[in-house]
């Protein structure tokens, strides 16, 4: 007696796959994504928002989900924090003059930790020395990544990165003699 067995459906294999690779990709870069926010002054749920509009958005454009993306991951990240800090100055404009409208004021002084002193001092550097410090030794993109996203050569880079470094050991050693 013979069993006779239907073929299964076909399976788009390539979604399938797709899908793979981008679980892979996710697994991968969602925390430094994360951190990526953290790292520029976002609260964890904000970072974690922006991590995952930017994951979606790679779904979404990328069609290979390989080392490759990762430029645009942390580009779609950039774009992100920014509208995060737009949002955040409209909402602290907005706070201010509904203060001055109520005639309340408070000053307080907080004080500033080790991680909080760098986080300005590389801020001050300016752009693009400081998105330039924060890619290669935050987030540990390569210099050739950082080109892609910064949309220079690998060659301006490091020249940025030599100066933004040398600016920052000036910036940092003011401070620590009160200067």
């Amino acid at each position: 007696m013979t069993i006779q067995t239907e073929d299964p459906p076909e399976v788009d294999r390539s979604s399938h796959n797709r899908q793979e690779l981008f679980e892979k990709f996710f697994r991968q870069h969602h925390d430094p994504a994360i951190r990526y926010g953290i790292r520029r002054g976002l609260s964890d749920s904000d970072a974690r928002e922006v991590a995952a509009d930017a994951m979606r958005i790679v779904w979404q454009k990328c069609e290979v989900l390989d080392e490759s993306a990762i430029p645009f991951l942390y580009k779609t990240c950039w774009h992100l924090v920014q509208h995060v800090y737009r949002d955040q100055l409209r909402r602290f404009d907005a706070e201010s003059r509904a203060r001055q409208h109520h005639e309340f004021s408070s000053t307080r002084e907080t004080a500033k930790d080790d991680a909080e002193r760098l986080r300005e001092a590389v801020n001050s550097l300016g752009e693009p020395g400081s998105e330039i410090i924060r890619l290669l030794y935050w987030d540990g993109l390569t210099a050739a990544q950082v080109a892609a996203v910064t949309n220079r050569t690998e060659q301006a880079v490091w020249t940025q990165a030599s100066r933004s470094r040398r600016k920052l050991a000036k910036i940092l050693k003011g401070n620590r003699h009160g200067n």
